[in-house]
């Protein structure tokens, strides 16, 4: 059945109708019902009189109106920090491609928009404006908007790794006695799970499970769900944390601690220790690796989907076998002098023969 709707209060009017057992939904391009209706009807007609041609219907909407769709959209699909990030990246992209129509969009437009970011922003935050664009226009293609996306092919900009940051035994020790309870049990927590932030500050009672020794996340990064081991200091803390709400790390009226910046800034400048909160979630995978662990195993407890995104953590591997090894230097040469000097001195003698 035809019929014109908004998607939200005050928004643009769509029209919704089905065209050789096609539906089609398109942006009318007014906020009048009336208008609305009369593009529908004027629509219906060409459809009975066989004038209608689906290539040559109203052009497609500008990137401003179909953002209000999109984030109706994501609001309802996608996880708050996730479509609160979106809206923060349209606010970069709107008043670049905000007037121009989709299928208007072109590759040249998104390269010079690249270049003229990169002079600003890092690369990484340049790669997720341009996939969030690139993910809108896949959706007005899944909604009939669009016949394709312009920019399919458009790809990221190379990201430089970076140095992984992680906290020796000392630092870890300095900075969970800089912090006071709750926000010491989150970074305790989050110092033996590898849970990311979020993960850690909404984590509830019913997924820790202490007789089986087993903590369930399901609202995960990549959706899928993610099963922790407890090992003994978690067990001993979660028994201690009082249970004022259906929150592990509950404030007095049963709220999660969602906004921890100011803990953790009071933290890092008490320990003296330097480093983001994401660095707690390297220093369990590093201090895994360093250990023996393999890296299937890791990616595995952090929640990755490939085996590339642990492959920063296997250089570790090597340099602690090589830093253990070579322990045997000090204890080997400690008896009579040393005994890389006596090796070195019969080489001596063995090219003077």
């Amino acid at each position: 059945m035809a019929r014109v709707f908004q998607r939200k209060p005050g928004g643009i009017f769509y029209l919704d109708y089905t065209y050789n057992g096609r539906r089609i939904k398109e942006s009318a391009g007014t906020r009048s019902r009336r208008e609305a209706e009369k593009c529908l009807h004027s629509r219906m007609g060409d459809i009975v009189q066989g004038k209608f041609n689906l290539e040559s219907r109203k052009p497609a909407p500008t990137l401003f109106e179909f953002s209000e769709q999109y984030v109706e959209w994501a609001r309802q699909n996608k996880k708050h920090s996730s479509w609160v990030r979106d809206e923060n990246s349209l606010k970069r992209l709107l008043p670049v491609f905000g007037t121009e129509r989709l299928t208007k969009i072109n590759p040249f437009m998104v390269e010079r928009y690249k270049i003229d970011r990169k002079a600003r922003v890092q690369p990484a935050t340049i790669n997720r404006e341009v996939s969030l664009l690139k993910r809108m226009l896949n959706l007005a293609v899944e909604w009939d908007i669009i016949s394709k996306n312009p920019i399919k092919k458009v790809k990221k900009l190379k990201e430089p790794a970076g140095p992984v940051r992680f906290l020796e035994a000392r630092e870890m020790r300095k900075l969970i006695d800089a912090c006071e309870p709750p926000f010491q049990w989150i970074v305790i927590t989050a110092l033996n799970t590898g849970m990311r932030k979020m993960e850690v500050v909404n984590l509830t009672w019913p997924q820790v499970d202490l007789a089986r020794g087993l903590i369930t996340l399901t609202a995960t990064k990549n959706g899928e769900t993610r099963h922790l081991p407890i090992n003994r200091t978690l067990q001993t803390m979660f028994q201690e944390i009082p249970r004022v709400s259906n929150f592990v790390f509950a404030k007095k009226d049963g709220n999660p601690y969602v906004n921890i910046n100011k803990a953790w800034t009071v933290a890092r400048e008490k320990s003296g220790v330097w480093c983001r909160f994401h660095d707690l979630r390297h220093t369990f995978a590093s201090h895994l690796v360093m250990n023996g662990v393999d890296l299937m195993t890791v990616k595995a407890l952090l929640g990755h989907k490939t085996l590339a995104m642990v492959q920063r953590y296997a250089h570790l591997s090597g340099e602690h076998k090589m830093k253990a090894v070579s322990t045997l230097d000090a204890l080997l040469s400690a008896k009579d002098g040393s005994l890389l000097a006596h090796f070195a001195e019969n080489s001596a003698r063995s090219n003077m023969i």
